[in-house]
């Protein structure tokens, strides 16, 4: 169901004309992130995750993608580690150019991100958290 959501998030957020120029909208792709513990203690909720994103944006691409425009999911490793999660957050918003940050994992990892997505104005959508500092 989540995934269902982010989805339309995306798809409503991309059928604007003025999100052409956008980061991380392009007139063929969509680049989105997420920064997971894919070597940390919770890896096994994190690799769950970033399959069932993928399995979505395989799906949703096959399609035809978002008003033509293919996703294309970017994944970064944060060990569970804020000091990492603000470096994968940085290599996502400045190199990748992601358009939105996707159900990243973790209350400690996602605020102390946090800060780097506002500051860009990148949407961070359905962090994977219970805490109510993320709400």
């Amino acid at each position: 169901m989540k995934y269902i959501a982010i989805a339309t998030t995306l798809d409503l957020a991309a059928a604007s004309p003025a999100l052409a120029q956008t980061q991380g909208v392009t007139q063929n792709e969509i680049v989105v992130g997420t920064a997971q513990d894919l070597s940390g203690p919770i890896v096994s909720f994190s690799k769950a995750a970033v399959n069932g994103m993928r399995m979505r944006i395989d799906e949703i691409n096959a399609a035809g993608g978002i008003n033509g425009r293919k996703l294309r999911l970017v994944v970064e490793d944060h060990g569970y580690d804020p000091r990492k999660s603000v470096l994968a957050a940085q290599k996502m918003v400045q190199q990748d150019k992601i358009f939105a940050a996707l159900g990243s994992i973790g209350t400690p990892t996602a605020l102390a991100a946090m800060p780097i997505y506002m500051d860009k104005n990148i949407a961070h959508l359905f962090p994977l958290t219970g805490a109510r500092e993320m709400y």
